[in-house]
């Protein structure tokens, strides 16, 4: 009977403790997007969608330049997120998107879909990482 007269104010102290947990955790990931937002050039940055087949070519893709140009070229991968300023600063319209950046943080060029004649565009760009990007 006791835990009636104390349900509101433990129900309060809940929702208190849950607002709090939230806004914490959203601080954190926001920090988190604001510092992967700095960005020096060269860089490459995949901005992925679903888990399709297509979609884990592009990113494998990716991941297989990452592995060869990585201690040269910065690159960074996100999921899709209304609260990552990148999106905005690229204008990021569709997924997957992959950005190449020069040295000065200006986009270079941009691979959009994931369509096989994507995935083959987007092959023959990472191969010739070293005039694009590195110069």
């Amino acid at each position: 009977m006791r835990l009636k007269q104390y349900w509101p104010l433990l129900t309060t102290l809940f929702i208190i403790s849950a607002l709090f947990i939230t806004k914490v955790w959203r601080s954190d990931t926001q920090a988190s997007l604001v510092q992967n937002s700095k960005i020096t050039g060269p860089a490459i940055i995949l901005f992925r969608g679903d888990k399709s087949p297509n979609c884990q070519m592009i990113n494998q893709l990716v991941s297989e330049a990452e592995q060869r140009y990585g201690h040269q070229i910065t690159f960074r991968q996100f999921d899709w997120s209304a609260d990552n300023p990148l999106i905005a600063k690229y204008k990021v319209r569709f997924l997957p998107t992959v950005l190449f950046i020069d040295s000065t943080g200006k986009e270079v060029t941009r691979s959009v879909g994931e369509s096989p004649t994507v995935q083959v565009r987007l092959k023959n760009t990472l191969a010739r990482l070293n005039h694009l990007l590195l110069q």
